[in-house]
């Protein structure tokens, strides 16, 4: 029996059925992938559609690339999902090094296009993002009993941009969907929105400023193109990096064993 079993093993893809992808050698098992998927997405792993679990996966298969060029061990990269967006801006730290600076000439350009332009009512956010209705309701209590947004969202929120403070940037009236718009645009500067439910769970917003409709001025649209010609700089700075870890290590995919079409990166032409 067990000469049979190793012959049928051996005729097949060479893994066993439940791992789904290889890094640097060391096996990624299913129950990984639909666990990270899952806390995600915030629904049930076989209720994502392929598109999106196939993104998905390949975020998680760059993390634990990027769990291998930081010499994290074995085991590979935490499955909490804040604990990994960490694990990249410590890869980013200690890796990739800082990001080049953007020249003058197209910070001005970039302004001149800005102050031209006619930009629709706007408002500054924060976020804490949360599983549950009981535990938004929760944190929003804190909140109201004195907590500071910021130590709410470090300590509470599963969002990416936790360790940030919640961080969301500007949002233009017309981007959103019509129950999160009515919610932040109905809230003065410092106060916090009711729960408001997504696709990743529910959401309390933070006001931090708000901006009329109109031209902004040179110093606001400065300060605006400056940040995203950074941001834009600092994240095709990370992709590079990244993109030289997950070459490094070495990424295969065994889309036989997965539950979905796989159809992204480390799909073979």
């Amino acid at each position: 029996m067990i000469l049979v079993a190793a012959a049928v093993f051996a005729a097949g893809c060479g893994v066993e059925e439940t791992v789904v992808a290889r890094v640097d050698g060391v096996e990624v098992d299913v129950v990984q992938v639909q666990t990270y998927l899952e806390r995600v997405t915030g629904s049930q792993w076989a209720d994502v559609d392929s598109r999106t679990a196939s993104r998905i996966l390949d975020q998680f298969l760059e993390q634990e690339a990027v769990a291998r060029a930081l010499a994290n061990g074995p085991g590979g990269a935490s499955a909490d999902v804040v604990e990994r967006s960490a694990l990249l801006l410590r890869f980013a730290e200690e890796v990739c090094g800082p990001p080049p600076t953007v020249a003058p000439a197209e910070i001005a350009a970039a302004v001149d296009i800005r102050m031209a332009e006619v930009v629709p009512e706007q408002v500054l956010i924060r976020q804490v993002l949360l599983w549950d209705l009981a535990d938004a309701q929760e944190v929003r209590t804190r909140f109201d009993q004195g907590e500071e947004f910021t130590d709410l969202s470090r300590k509470y929120s599963r969002a990416p941009n936790a360790e940030s403070g919640g961080l969301v940037g500007w949002v233009v009236r017309g981007t959103q969907p019509d129950d999160v718009e009515s919610e932040i645009f109905s809230l003065d500067v410092g106060q916090v929105s009711r729960p408001v439910e997504g696709p990743a769970g529910y959401h309390l917003f933070q006001v931090l400023e708000v901006r009329a409709s109109g031209h902004v001025s040179e110093v606001v649209a400065s300060s605006e193109a400056r940040r995203e010609l950074e941001s834009a700089g600092s994240r095709e700075h990370m992709s590079r990096c990244v993109d030289q870890a997950v070459s490094q290590a070495g990424v295969v995919i065994f889309k036989e064993n997965l539950w979905f079409e796989y159809q992204e990166r480390f799909a073979e032409d």
